[in-house]
């Protein structure tokens, strides 16, 4: 545990440092650019590569002692270029009806998109799936090294041009690189059985197998992209790639600091979840999920009050002079990635129990309410609207899932956790309010100094809610 979250510290700094430098280099408009790609390539990958991806995450333990991973792996390759071929042939008409006002060459987009398809989706299945199969260390090593990488990339060609496309090409050069080390560290820890030089086939059964369970979490996947990143597209229609870049600028905040904590505990206690499952028995699948959720929902509530909290403070440290009016979106995307968490958490008893068609109505809810709702206010609200937008979906999500998927888990979440994580989080508040106070400071010394008191309570009350867990063998 403490190798990982060494690693996912070193990797949640760096993308701060990411965030501020791109703000600083890059305007918003041309932050406005960069969300419209990178939400392009979150389409494809969502509804075509993740679906397969997951199927791989159930099966890789399996496939690794009966030594056919890697002839799969390699199979996985081929349908990546299937993939990019659509993406470039579905790309090029999109681009071609003047739907979206990309304001770069389609040359540049396809580039940027195909490349990122490819080449970050090996990245992020041959390094991740070193931490599947126990090696932590190697994971982590090659993860910080692959995001400091292609930050260097980036702030190497910004630095020649401050435009949106050398940003991103700096990124996917550290992709590539990462793309290729990766997959060799992970092809040298699996292996072929010597007594059989028959390549394993892919059967009807097999395909109807990974159909069964790909194409659910393809919809779910593409109706949670047009709910959780849809309204960009709105954004920059009615409001300009300079609204959209702040907007996108603040909410990337919350999201990165989520995302940071979210991955820690995913890192750690997932595969030991996918451990416990791997077997029929329903009632320790209950048990496996029961534990995870009780690990990452308290820690989400006391994670989403430290975003909020300390807003104005992040806002200042993490963004330019340009974006400091974003601050506000901080605590739209603290609530709404929150709720994209939760959904996470629900979405997995459908994983656990291969019944990934039951995400499908929940995701069609909080598509269309999110839609919906981002369209009809963010010509009243302006960019607030979409924030209200996805909380509101996001959130009624929840709801849903928990109405009809937690009876396969034998009941519900505990609440004795989640209120003491709500009285934290008001201490927490209390603390914030006592040192701004006390300080009366808007200076950076100032600013530094809560942030500093603040992420040590946050630190101390997140060991109280997860050193139960972290002591429990079935998860160690």
């Amino acid at each position: 545990m403490i190798t990982i979250i060494f690693g996912r510290a070193a990797q949640f700094l760096l993308a701060l440092v990411m965030m501020r430098v791109a703000t600083t280099l890059l305007s918003p408009t041309e932050m406005g650019r960069v969300s419209l790609v990178l939400t392009t390539i979150a389409f494809f990958a969502l509804f075509l590569v993740n679906p397969v991806g997951m199927f791989i995450n159930r099966r890789l333990h399996a496939w690794r002692a009966t030594g056919v991973a890697k002839h799969y792996l390699i199979r996985y390759v081929s349908y990546l270029l299937l993939v990019v071929l659509v993406a470039a042939i579905g790309l090029t008409l999109f681009y071609m009806s003047g739907v979206v006002n990309f304001g770069i060459p389609i040359g540049w987009l396809l580039l940027l998109v195909c490349g990122s398809l490819l080449f970050n989706t090996i990245n992020q299945t041959s390094i991740p799936s070193l931490n599947m199969l126990g090696d932590s260390k190697s994971f982590v090593l090659l993860s910080v090294a692959s995001l400091a990488t292609s930050f260097v990339c980036a702030f190497l060609l910004v630095k020649l041009q401050s435009i949106a496309q050398y940003w991103l090409l700096g990124l996917l050069l550290g992709q590539v690189l990462f793309a290729v080390l990766g997959t060799q560290v992970l092809f040298a820890k699996l292996y072929t059985p010597e007594k059989s030089n028959v390549l394993p086939t892919i059967s009807k059964r097999h395909l109807k197998e990974l159909f069964n369970f790909a194409w659910p979490v393809s919809i779910a996947a593409g109706l949670a992209w047009m709910q959780g990143q849809g309204y960009r597209y709105l954004i920059d229609g009615q409001l300009g790639l300079s609204q959209l870049g702040l907007f996108v600028a603040g909410y990337g905040i919350s999201a990165g600091i989520i995302a940071a904590f979210e991955s820690v505990l995913t890192t750690y206690f997932m595969p030991r979840l996918y451990r416990d499952v791997s077997g029929s028995n329903p009632t320790q699948q209950a048990q496996a999920w029961h534990r995870y959720a009780a690990t990452v929902i308290p820690s989400l509530i006391l994670t989403v009050a430290l975003i909020m909290i300390l807003a104005p403070e992040l806002t200042r440290l993490l963004l330019g002079k340009n974006f400091h009016s974003a601050a506000n979106f901080l605590i739209w995307g603290a609530l709404a990635e929150a709720a994209r968490v939760l959904m996470g958490v629900y979405s997995l008893i459908a994983h656990v129990h291969m019944r990934t068609r039951w995400l499908i109505m929940p995701n069609i809810i909080g598509a269309t309410l999110s839609i919906t709702l981002s369209a009809l206010l963010i010509p009243v609200m302006g960019a607030e609207g979409a924030g209200v937008g996805l909380i509101v979906s996001g959130f009624s999500v929840v709801v849903v899932m928990h109405i009809f998927l937690v009876k396969w888990v034998n009941g519900g979440i505990q609440i004795r956790s989640i209120l003491m994580a709500v009285v934290f989080s008001a201490a927490l508040w209390g603390v914030a309010l006592s040192f701004r106070r006390l300080l009366n400071s808007t200076d950076w010394m100032a600013v530094l100094g809560i942030c500093a008191v603040i992420g040590i309570f946050y630190l101390g009350l997140q060991y109280l809610f997860l050193r139960k867990y972290l002591k429990d063998k079935r998860v160690a």
